[in-house]
């Protein structure tokens, strides 16, 4: 079911800048301030469905991440890798062979149909309750028909179980396809303010070739949530190739390396979610372009990874 390179990926037309920088204008390194004071735990990266198709996955994968000042991870499940066949390797083996994989997971609550198994797993034992629950991947696009659309009346409604809940878990909002659209605010008032109660973070997915955009989408989301803890849960030049990314693998460094001092810098973004930890590409027929892998195919460190890892002092 999830197997698509990025299934979950939206594409972002609404919000991403069609005014690409040159090749030229990035082609040459940046000089910008590296090892910046980042907040704790602020590197993290996205896992996609594919991921087990990597020879490295997931110990090697997952070894080169964290050697690599990588913290967390976040994917399209709500269960842990060990009870989820959809992170597991195609033989059928178990991908919890790294302990600590399963326990750095973020989990998502994808839509209405997760919320009762969601509902048990935030209910349960408080030594198993996760850390971290996002409600609900991009409601407001659905790539091929394979996620729902959901307004946000409906999505308020579906996710009152788990507002009520007596839970040790912290939520994380709706993270949108349209990261400054209105949904999230009419959410806000569907659910009866819970972001800032029961909700603790804002959550955006955020793809730009310009990093000057991006941060102007970050600082227009803290407008609307002044206050609020923003994490950016998933992170990159590009998801798909309509929207024109041509970046080379110097490319993406230098955007990179240009980018997160600066949301460093803005004081309110707590977490970034880097997409993608695992090795893939944006065009099948050209992989070198724009590619976000942060890990090759035996799971050893990309030049991406290591330029990644050294952002943060």
């Amino acid at each position: 079911m999830f197997s698509l390179t990025f299934f979950f990926y939206a594409l972002h037309l609404a919000s991403t800048s069609h005014a690409w920088p040159s090749r030229h204008a990035l082609s040459k390194k940046t000089e910008v301030a590296r090892g910046v004071q980042c907040p704790p735990e602020f590197l993290n990266t996205v896992f996609n469905t594919d991921a087990p198709q990597n020879a490295g996955w997931p110990a090697t994968t997952w070894s080169s991440l964290t050697a690599n000042n990588v913290h967390n991870w976040i994917g399209f499940t709500d269960k842990s890798i060990s009870q989820t066949a959809t992170y597991n390797l195609p033989s059928g083996g178990s991908a919890a062979v790294t302990p600590d994989i399963d326990t750095e997971q973020i989990q998502i609550c994808m839509d209405p149909s997760y919320v009762e198994d969601s509902l048990a797993m935030i209910t349960s034992a408080c030594a198993t309750q996760p850390h971290y629950l996002e409600l609900f991947n991009e409601p407001d696009f659905s790539y091929m028909g394979f996620t729902p659309l959901t307004s946000p009346q409906d999505a308020a409604a579906a996710l009152q179980p788990i507002l009520e809940a007596n839970t040790t878990t912290q939520f994380i909002s709706p993270a949108v396809a349209f990261t400054n659209s209105d949904w999230l605010t009419q959410f806000q008032t569907a659910c009866g303010n819970c972001i800032g109660n029961q909700i603790n973070i804002v959550a955006a997915h955020i793809y730009n070739t310009s990093p000057d955009t991006v941060i102007s989408m970050i600082q227009q989301l803290h407008s609307t949530w002044p206050g609020q803890r923003i994490w950016i849960t998933e992170l990159a030049p590009s998801s798909d190739p309509s929207q024109g990314c041509t970046f080379s693998d110097q490319d993406v460094i230098n955007w990179m390396q240009t980018l997160i001092p600066q949301i460093v810098n803005l004081g309110y973004v707590d977490r970034i979610f880097w997409n993608h930890g695992e090795s893939n590409t944006l065009y099948p027929g050209n992989p070198g372009m724009c590619n976000p892998s942060l890990t090759n195919d035996d799971g050893s460190a990309t030049a991406l990874l290591q330029a990644y890892g050294a952002m943060c002092s």
